[in-house]
């Protein structure tokens, strides 16, 4: 009995019974998803640690102008505690009797890919005012006079090629930590997938 004939006996030994109960593939199991869970509750928890960093730099730098790109870091990582605590609540380990087995995995596996992909492209765009928080806030211990210091060529000129060069590499960085983070488990769920088209 290949493994999509054991679950559909089993949805349906539930289902004549008079209960609500679900199966629970991997609350304290190795399952994927489970795993994935787990790997979700993290990077919302490093996320909030960054959260309160750039907050406690707020009461550090008292510019106007790091203070602007400094709340937009914060709103930015707000944003992404909120996403990723988001999948967190979203992913459960938990399948009801009258669902398929496949389905849900597959529709698992799609839903974490096109969040990771998301992710991936909101940061392009989030990596040159990060890029420019940094510079700033190096300059302002440096010299503390931002404005001075933007009047002269040679810092605009250094700006932009920091975030030419800065960009791309904090990209392909984070695709790089996402890969580790969820793509053994995105792995070994498409190969519980895999395993329902094939048994053999």
């Amino acid at each position: 009995m290949d493994l999509q004939q054991a679950w559909n006996k089993l949805r349906d030994e539930r289902l004549s019974k008079p209960t609500s109960e679900a199966l629970n593939i991997g609350t304290k199991s190795k399952h994927p998803i489970q795993k994935l869970k787990s790997a979700y509750l993290t990077t919302t928890l490093f996320a909030v640690v960054f959260l309160f960093v750039f907050v406690a730099l707020l009461f550090v730098f008292r510019e106007g102008l790091i203070q602007a790109f400094l709340w937009l870091m914060i709103a930015s990582y707000t944003a992404a505690v909120m996403v990723n605590y988001r999948m967190y609540q979203r992913l459960e380990p938990v399948i009801p009797p009258d669902q398929d087995l496949k389905s849900v995995l597959v529709n698992t596996h799609v839903l974490i890919t096109k969040n990771i992909r998301m992710q991936e492209y909101v940061a392009l765009f989030i990596y040159p005012f990060a890029g420019a928080t940094g510079f700033f806030m190096g300059g302002a211990t440096a010299s503390g006079d931002i404005m001075g210091m933007l009047a002269k060529q040679q810092v605009i000129i250094a700006l932009i090629i920091m975030v030419i060069v800065l960009t791309p590499a904090c990209f392909y960085l984070s695709r790089w930590l996402y890969r580790v983070s969820y793509g053994k488990c995105l792995n070994e769920l498409q190969e519980r997938i895999n395993a329902l088209d094939d048994p053999a």
